[in-house]
């Protein structure tokens, strides 16, 4: 994959794996596609290259005409190497994108799997995290606006600072990040 891909899957996590998945396979396809076309074209002027010196070699007066069926030998011998080595350029082609999908796939499973980790953290591991980490109002998932409006009363700048960003990922209600923030600009 190429850095500018990587770069765009780190900065767009939103972007759906699958999206992702399949504009890799498109690309792939499009690669698969170019191989084809251009051993089609090395065949082609292969095909092309042994008719126009089959001409020259069977044209009377040539000084080469007693060795044509010789030579004629030698040129496919030539060519169908050519188709050979070709062949095997192509499949070769065909494995590394195959390998590079298979690579591809995995990592966007790994992927999926770490986000599903990171969003399936059970809810009572987050209170206990908001209680472990000295939040000032506890049990605050558990309380209406109106006692939360009761409890910011006694805290600091910073407590409600805290507060209120955690409101903001969390819940994100005007009616609480409202008296937060007219607080915090008072100062108290």
């Amino acid at each position: 994959m190429t850095e500018r891909r990587m770069a765009n899957l780190e900065r767009a996590p939103e972007q759906a794996p699958e999206q992702a998945q399949q504009e890799w396979l498109g690309m792939l396809r499009t690669l698969s596609e170019q191989i084809q076309r251009q051993q089609q074209n090395s065949q082609q002027m292969t095909q092309e290259l042994m008719n126009t010196y089959m001409q020259l070699l069977n044209t009377p007066g040539s000084y080469l005409s007693g060795q044509a069926e010789q030579q004629r030998e030698t040129l496919q011998q030539t060519a169908q190497q050519w188709m050979e080595q070709a062949q095997q350029q192509r499949q070769s082609f065909q494995q590394q994108a195959q390998q590079q999908q298979q690579a591809f796939q995995q990592m966007t499973q790994e992927v999926i799997g770490t986000y599903s980790q990171l969003f399936n953290i059970p809810l009572s591991y987050a209170q206990k995290g908001l209680q472990d980490s000295g939040f000032p109002i506890q049990n605050y998932d558990d309380l209406t606006v109106e006692d939360i409006s009761r409890r910011i009363g006694g805290l600091s700048t910073e407590e409600l600072r805290m507060v209120r960003d955690y409101e903001e990922r969390t819940k994100n209600r005007d009616t609480v990040l409202e008296p937060l923030d007219r607080k915090i600009r008072s100062g108290s």
